[in-house]
């Protein structure tokens, strides 16, 4: 399989129903609909306010209006519920009919957990306190959440009576909203739960430890290992029965030999999450909302949550990424869209932040419109902006609660029509460059993990690393592997930065259809590596790709076992112990390889993005994510001319460009013009790769 040049589209998203999304568009009938839409609560509004609402979110160029629908809003007692019978503004109907009305799709997100600021994140106040509904701590107490409005003690996602209630709520809200699903109405989108990452309880030992989540352990056990010998060979115990098997309650490994029972309950919090988001799927079309796409969202610190994306994204239509970030954690809002870019054929985002609640760090309107134009460029393609109307417990929509339009919503007009005008959906940032985040560390990871439920999500969300309150035992390997996989990947990536070369991450347990389009695959591995990532690294290789590795051949399996590794055909083993090792490494693979480096930008602060169809180029984002203004310059491959999307400024050259950045500033540039015969991302002169970029 020979490694294209050329850019590779996105593979179809199909739904049963026809309603595909296709070349970052959702396919309704007839019509390719970009998936931009804006939130906004029905219930938290008056009912007169809902029209002019929905007419300026038409206004802004959304296709689509989001709103969630609460379960404890809507439910007044054990199966009795008010859909605008008692309270006109719970009339979920009636709300879909005006928008219909208005010509605005929806996509409804019924739960059952939403947050959405809500006291007990939207669930019934019975639900919570229902002692089997409860996730449970190792000594069998309840998981309390202590998270602005009100601490409260979570749902099981393995509680077999809190599935149960899920679905009658799912029942009553089908028998609203699935007879307005398209054609016969304007829904075409849904989402099942919402952030499901166990409700920001997750370190690694907080829960679930129900009775029905431990029967779903000796369950895993069973299919991850095949037989009990095998589980008692993996963890180096007798186990009279799957039964016996206890979950591990805290980390008590001091070699690597007693690392696979952690390892297998890292993979377990996995499943849970994954079966449970499947299981209320199957229960919501049971309850009739079908032939629609679903869709799930991943909240902040996502490197560090007991969830596989791609495992997720099997058993939905969508996986996508909250954005709630400000200028300043412009690497923060790179990675984590590199990543959904890199892993999923879709990259979206099903809450990108118009501002936040108020027990958030304060987020301004530059802020937010930095974070959605970074995320842009780096590779988003779908949207809904979240809150886009304002309501109680928020701050910063660019639609007042009345429905009146604020100053702010100028800039997204502006930019919402620019993408539509330049249909930016359908076209390809490339990457030739896939680093490679190997699941099997990140367990290891999770597992090492010291400060219990101030997890590695929680720190990477505040700006730390996942990594960085890992403890550092070697467990009889030559490095603390836990936190050495993210520091080797960080300093290439920051290498490839310098040098220009775009990349994307890619799970190690995505297909391997995410890899079409890329020449050089950088994978991590130490003394023992999991033997499907290795097999793919391999079949990589031998279909002339370039595999960067290393410090060492792996010579165990994830169960500790001795195996005998494949060495990758033209594969190079590194070692990147310094900032100067990655950089060495990039300026070799852009001399062996020319690896493209479009648009060149210095001084070395400034990044740019380009984003091409089979014309050209088509935009170029220029970044300067650094605290001081700075003029760009930007090596050109032929003329061009361009126009800021925002400002209307005309730019042009013929070798280098002037861009003037102001501080921590994005610009989104359209090729207006270039050079005839210009098609593809050609290269420019530029120089070699670079020691490491100040900040």
């Amino acid at each position: 399989m020979a490694r294209p040049r050329a850019s590779v589209r996105a593979r179809p998203i199909r739904n049963a129903s026809g309603i595909t999304i296709e070349d970052g568009a959702l396919v309704v009938g007839a019509r390719r609909v970009p998936l931009h839409s804006g939130a906004m609560h029905y219930w938290r509004l008056d009912r007169d306010a809902w029209r002019r609402g929905l007419e300026e979110l038409r206004n802004l160029g959304m296709t689509m209006v989001e709103t969630y629908a609460p379960w404890g809003v809507h439910e007044i007692a054990p199966g009795e519920y008010d859909f605008g019978e008692l309270d006109p503004r719970k009339d979920l109907g009636a709300f879909l009919d005006l928008a219909h009305e208005v010509g605005l799709l929806a996509f409804v997100r019924p739960g059952p957990h939403i947050n959405a600021e809500l006291t007990w994140f939207g669930l019934p106040e019975r639900i919570i306190y229902d002692a089997e509904c409860q996730a449970r701590s190792p000594k069998g107490n309840p998981v309390i959440l202590s998270f602005p409005p009100t601490m409260f003690p979570v749902p099981s996602y393995a509680s077999n009576k809190f599935h149960e209630e899920t679905g009658r709520w799912f029942d009553a809200f089908a028998k609203v909203v699935a007879p307005r699903i398209y054609p016969n109405g304007p829904v075409v989108l849904t989402q099942v739960d919402n952030e499901a990452a166990f409700y920001f309880r997750n370190g690694p030992y907080c829960q679930d430890f129900h009775p029905d989540a431990i029967a779903q352990w000796h369950t895993f056990l069973e299919e991850r290992h095949g037989t009990l010998e095998a589980v008692c060979a993996a963890h180096r115990r007798i186990y009279a029965g799957f039964t016996d098997v206890a979950a591990p309650t805290k980390f008590t490994a001091e070699k690597a030999e007693e690392l696979p029972v952690h390892l297998d309950w890292a993979a377990f919090h996995e499943h849970l999450i994954t079966q449970s988001l499947a299981r209320m799927r199957a229960r919501m079309v049971e309850a009739g909302i079908t032939d629609i796409p679903v869709v799930h969202n991943v909240p902040l610190g996502d490197a560090g949550q007991p969830i596989s994306v791609p495992a997720i994204s099997r058993v939905v239509d969508v996986v996508g990424f909250d954005y709630y970030h400000a200028r300043r954690e412009h690497q923060t809002i790179k990675r984590r869209t590199l990543y959904i870019a890199g892993t999923t054929e879709f990259a979206y985002a099903p809450e990108l932040g118009v501002g936040a609640p108020p027990w958030f760090t304060p987020l301004a309107h530059e802020d937010s419109l930095y974070c959605a134009m970074t995320a842009l460029a780096y590779g988003l393609r779908g949207f809904n902006l979240y809150m886009a109307v304002d309501r109680d417990r928020w701050y910063g929509a660019p639609i007042d609660a009345t429905g009146a339009p604020r100053l702010e919503s100028r800039a997204w007009k502006t930019l919402i029509h620019k993408l539509h005008a330049i249909h930016f959906h359908t076209l390809t940032r490339r990457a030739e460059v896939a680093l490679v985040f190997p699941r099997e560390y990140g367990r290891l990871m999770r597992a090492t993990h010291l400060l219990g439920p101030v997890s590695p999500s929680t720190i990477e969300a505040v700006g730390g690393a996942p990594t960085d309150g890992c403890r550092e035992d070697t467990f009889g390997f030559a490095g603390p592997v836990q936190s050495q996989w993210w520091r080797m990947l960080g300093r290439i990536a920051d290498a490839l930065t310098d040098a220009g070369v775009p990349y994307v991450y890619v799970d190690s347990a995505a297909d391997t259809d995410r890899l079409r389009s890329a020449r050089v695959l950088v994978t991590p591995s130490f003394e023992f590596a999991s033997l499907q990532r290795w097999r793919d690294t391999c079949h990589f290789a031998d279909q002339e790709g370039t595999v960067v590795y290393g410090p060492a051949i792996p010579h165990m399996d994830e169960n500790m076992t001795r195996h005998l590794f494949e060495v990758p055909s033209r594969g190079r083993k590194v070692l990147i112990d310094t900032p100067d090792d990655a950089v060495q490494v990039v300026g070799e693979l852009i001399d062996n390889l020319d690896l493209a480096r479009p648009f060149f930008a210095s001084p070395n602060i400034v990044e740019t993005c380009v984003h091409e169809d089979t014309t050209g180029p088509r935009v170029i984002f220029v970044i300067n994510p650094g605290k001081q203004a700075v003029d760009a310059e930007i090596s050109l491959p032929y003329s061009i001319e361009v126009a800021d999307a925002m400002s209307g400024e005309y730019f042009a050259g013929r070798e280098t460009m002037r861009v003037p950045m102001g501080a921590m500033s994005i610009r989104m540039l359209v090729v207006e013009k270039l050079a005839g015969g210009a098609a593809g991302v050609q290269r420019a002169a530029v120089p070699k790769a670079r020691a490491r970029r100040s900040s």
